[in-house]
């Protein structure tokens, strides 16, 4: 059986927990692991929106798409965790990550915030 290019990355517990360490790469895979192929603007959006919440000041979508966009998405795409497609702008999930599954279900239960702007399927009643 051949793995995926990438999985034997997070096959490391150390690796795991650095993917997740950071709320913005935890935000793309509440996001396309919920919605499946996904633009980099709606996912700025979502997670600037999540990261906004409650604060004096908004955080500036464009900000959020250029660290996805120079940093996490890279580091997710090379983990194997989403497929990404830096040319057409979007983010695919690429199946099942047994490794990441049992870890990110336990950070669902302790953001539900997050999880809630990654599962609205209508991004403008996040506006409201």
């Amino acid at each position: 059986m051949t793995e995926q290019p990438g999985t034997e990355t997070i096959r490391d517990v150390s690796a795991a927990f650095d993917l997740l360490r950071d709320a913005r790469r935890r935000g793309v895979l509440y996001t396309v692991n919920r919605n499946g192929r996904t633009s980099v603007s709606e996912l700025a959006r979502r997670i600037a929106a999540w990261q906004s919440d409650g604060r004096d000041e908004s955080i500036d979508p464009a900000s959020v798409e250029t660290s996805l966009v120079h940093a996490h998405l890279p580091k997710l795409a090379d983990a194997g965790a989403v497929e990404y497609d830096r040319q057409r702008g979007v983010v695919a999930p690429i199946g099942a990550t047994p490794d990441l599954e049992p870890l990110l279900e336990r950070t669902r239960e302790r953001e539900p915030e997050l999880v809630r702007v990654a599962r609205t399927a209508d991004f403008r009643a996040l506006e409201t």
